[in-house]
């Protein structure tokens, strides 16, 4: 599979009345053709931020720096203009965000917003734009598309109005779509419903797909790798079989053994005590050493870099990495 997105160095920050808030610091990844990448991590991670900024969609006080690099098929969307960046949201790399209710306009028909993203990547007619939307309604499965289209966003339910984002997110065929947390706000049997709608969608469509989570179950079940995000930077990245067979970093174990487990007797959850510290107050050297039950003198006092401990492994550990040179 040949390489879609190219993320080198990305670091966002934000200015804010405690000091300067780095969400995203030194994040690098790739996505493949057709691969699905999930991005796990706690609240406050820096999840949200690295999806905005690929896009380039951080606003002041937020400053991607100038070092980062964002490569879409080569070209290199931290250099492009405003226009320029315009053809590539919507049309070539979509987002679907966290909560439907805020990402839709409640004085306008969703047929209405849904025709506007089809016009505005597309020369077409309002008829054609129309045909266009009801076809998508169709496609992600809302029930009797021709009338939904003209209804208003309050009288859909939060599964049809998520629904029809991930309409508004696929009206252009875009070769990438960015999933935020997709099915946060809706209860249990349709958020499997939309998490289905995704993974079929993908596979008809050819696309690659970013699906940001907390939810280790969903990214076992529909990703091909698996980025581990902690304050603000990839903590561990691996195929999703390894990782979930064999953790390197001491955050991803942690995280694995809080997941509620069927083939065991009900218990008390694991838990990792503490809290990730706020943006503006990272802790030196590893970021995880105040709250890692394995910490070592060297972890407080040098930042470890993300480097290889298995096939296709990456991991940003000192303990890992002490591990991985005992087994070669």
């Amino acid at each position: 599979m040949s390489e879609l997105l190219r993320v080198r160095h990305l670091t966002t920050s934000f200015m804010t009345g405690a000091g300067l808030a780095r969400a995203v610091d030194d994040v690098s990844l790739t996505l493949l053709e057709g691969e699905t990448l999930g991005m796990v991590g706690e609240s406050g991670c820096g999840k949200t931020v690295t999806a905005l900024s690929l896009l380039r969609l951080v606003d002041r006080p937020g400053h991607i720096a100038h070092e980062s690099v964002i490569e879409y098929q080569g070209k290199d969307l931290m250099q492009m203009s405003p226009a320029q960046l315009r053809q590539i949201r919507g049309a070539e790399i979509a987002m679907i965000f966290q909560e439907p209710t805020a990402s839709l306009n409640p004085v306008l028909t969703v047929g209405a917003q849904v025709d506007e993203a089809v016009r505005a990547h597309r020369s077409v007619s309002r008829a054609d734009a129309r045909a266009r939307t009801v076809e998508l309604f169709e496609l992600v499965g809302i029930p009797d598309p021709a009338k939904r289209v003209n209804e208003y966003p309050h009288q859909l339910s939060g599964g049809m109005q998520q629904r029809a984002m991930i309409a508004m997110a696929l009206s252009c065929n875009p070769r990438i779509l960015i999933a935020d947390e997709p099915t946060t706000a809706l209860d249990v049997t349709i958020q499997a419903q939309i998490l289905e709608l995704l993974v079929e969608l993908k596979q008809r469509l050819g696309m690659a797909m970013i699906l940001i989570t907390h939810d280790l179950g969903i990214v076992a079940g529909v990703a091909d790798r698996v980025a581990v995000m902690y304050g603000g930077q990839i903590v561990e990245q691996a195929n999703t079989d390894a990782l979930f067979r064999q953790p390197a970093h001491p955050y991803t174990s942690a995280l694995l053994r809080a997941v509620p487990r069927l083939d065991q007797p009900a218990t008390r959850l694991a838990t990792i005590p503490g809290a990730v510290p706020p943006a503006t107050a990272w802790p030196p050297a590893c970021r995880f050493h105040p709250r890692c039950p394995q910490t070592m003198d060297h972890c407080k006092s040098e930042m470890p870099g993300l480097t290889e401990t298995g096939p296709a492994h990456l991991t940003r550990c000192w303990l890992a990495e002490e591990q991985h040179r005992r087994d070669a």
